[in-house]
């Protein structure tokens, strides 16, 4: 490098030559920067794609969705109830469970006559929920010993079999809070306390979600059954977190019925397992996933765009 005394000591020629030579580097280092950051630039917009502004399909967010955006026009309708909407308010019923009379005194607060008979004046109804515990139901076997000697035993029935269980109402409450409203494991137990005043551990919550998969799981595969045999079929998947792991929840779908499978992977492997694409032979509607496209090359298809390039129709 050339400090200040050095360059007093060039020649003006050499003075020129080196400014030369440092613009020529200048202009190097501003067309690498400029390339970095084209390169930073399409990075960037690689990481902020979507599915709602590019190409992508949704099953490839991932857990990273984009912020749902309301399809409401701004000042389109009113706020609150809008016209020929049915409404929820709160009436009166015809017959009430409970009826507490609020009766009047027996002499006039003014002059302390006797009132006459009473009569109903007003009605206010009040609507809440009736004190909620659990039920015990003992179920007795009795027995008999004949004269010959034959011991006679009442038969238990088939859902009684251990000495104490908790009963079908209170496991089908477990599973619809931990199911269907996606109530955790430990809270399910705690309101199944404060609620009905019912002790459950929260392995008791696991094991009825257990019972209720395997009783429910001929449903699940009618379902299946049902789906494939449509005409036209809707394919997808998202993803999900089981055991802080990245599960897949794959979905079949028509216009009555949905059928709903989770499994560790994406693409080909979690159809085979599912053992229900393989089968159908209708029209497949998905993303246009690359994977549902290798899929559809496993049997003869024509793949047709609607529309736009997200709308991917597969005739089979």
């Amino acid at each position: 490098m050339h400090t200040q005394a050095s360059l007093n000591q060039l020649s003006h020629a050499q003075k020129d030559e080196l400014i030369l030579l440092l613009q020529a580097q200048v202009a190097m280092l501003q067309a690498a920067m400029q390339e970095m950051q084209a390169v930073v630039q399409e990075l960037q917009s690689r990481l902020n794609k979507n599915s709602r502004n590019s190409s992508k399909p949704p099953s490839s967010d991932g857990l990273n969705k984009p912020a749902p955006k309301s399809l409401r026009v701004a000042g389109q309708n009113p706020s609150g109830g809008q016209k020929g909407h049915p409404g929820s308010t709160l009436c009166q019923a015809k017959q009430a469970d409970k009826v507490v009379i609020h009766n009047v005194p027996d002499q006039c607060q003014a002059c302390q006559s006797p009132l006459p008979l009473s009569y109903l004046a007003e009605t206010r109804q009040v609507f809440d929920l009736p004190s909620l515990r659990f039920e015990v139901t003992e179920h007795q076997a009795m027995q008999a010993v004949c004269r010959c000697g034959q011991v006679h035993t009442g038969e238990f029935p088939e859902e009684v079999r251990a000495t104490v269980q908790y009963g079908p109402r209170a496991q089908a409450a477990m599973v619809h809070l931990n199911q269907n409203h996606v109530v955790s494991v430990k809270r399910t137990a705690q309101l199944m306390g404060e609620l009905f005043d019912l002790p459950v551990s929260q392995g008791t919550v696991v094991k009825c979600t257990q019972a209720g998969a395997r009783i429910l799981e001929p449903t699940v595969q009618r379902i299946g059954q049902g789906t494939i045999a449509q005409g036209v079929v809707h394919a997808d998947e998202t993803g999900m977190r089981m055991d802080k792991t990245l599960y897949w929840l794959h979905v079949l779908a028509t216009d009555t019925l949905t059928w709903l499978g989770c499994h560790p992977k994406r693409g080909t492997e979690a159809f085979a397992s599912f053992e229900l694409l393989q089968q159908f032979q209708g029209i497949l509607v998905h993303d246009g996933w690359i994977t549902d496209r290798k899929f559809n090359r496993m049997r003869p298809s024509i793949a047709r765009i609607w529309g736009t390039q997200k709308s991917l129709i597969s005739a089979v």
